[in-house]
């Protein structure tokens, strides 16, 4: 019987993470559920808006650097 990975996890960019945790004080666990989804609640609805517009400006910046660096 074969047995292969079949579910895929999401990985979370560790650096925004990180940022999270210092802004808010809760765990990182509690901050990866809060972005799946999973928790319900203001907070974690905070948590999953700064992590996206971190991420946004995260793209935009590496973004910026690739253009510059092909010019």
């Amino acid at each position: 019987m074969n047995k292969s990975k079949t579910k895929i996890y999401k990985s979370y960019d560790s650096n925004i993470l990180e940022a999270l945790f210092l802004k808010y004080g809760v765990s990182k666990y509690y901050i990866r559920q809060s972005i799946s989804g999973s928790v319900q609640g203001i907070t974690p609805d905070a948590i999953k808006k700064d992590y996206v517009t971190m991420e946004k400006a995260n793209q935009e910046t590496v973004a910026n650097l690739v253009n510059r660096t092909l010019e």
